[in-house]
């Protein structure tokens, strides 16, 4: 059962000018270390950065509570699987939020074209009424 959706827009350039105002700073209190390691190492690290901030929002728009219950843009970490699709992983509160609403999966994906990157994510499990049969 579908238990949410979220999609969200960032214009590349507003990553830019947060990262040329408050560098490192803003990458660790929004980007896991492996987050940011990966994009450092990326051609275009700005494109990178913006479309994890993407799906880190569209998440929180999924969940329909966005960084209250003391989940944190750490809690949510965007990764790719050995064939580069892109998969939410959770740690934390973000990870506690989603086994109390019973979400058992979340589907994401992205594209960029510059100035603007994009990510929707999907949420699927069981609805909090539904007997456990």
């Amino acid at each position: 059962m579908i238990l949410g959706t979220g999609i969200d827009i960032v214009n590349i350039e507003r990553i830019e000018r947060l990262m040329d105002r408050w560098g490192d700073r803003f990458l660790g209190r929004v980007y896991t270390e492996r987050e940011i390691s990966w994009c450092r190492r990326k051609s275009h690290p700005m494109e990178c950065f913006a479309i994890r901030f993407a799906a880190k929002e569209a998440f929180l728009k999924a969940i329909g509570t966005g960084l209250r219950y003391g989940i944190q843009w750490t809690d949510i970490e965007v990764e790719n699987d050995p064939m580069g699709k892109p998969l939410l992983s959770f740690h934390r509160r973000a990870k506690e939020f989603l086994q109390s609403r019973r979400i058992d999966r979340t589907l994401l994906t992205l594209s960029h074209d510059r100035p603007y990157a994009v990510a929707h994510v999907l949420l699927e499990g069981r609805d909090h009424e539904s007997s456990d049969r």
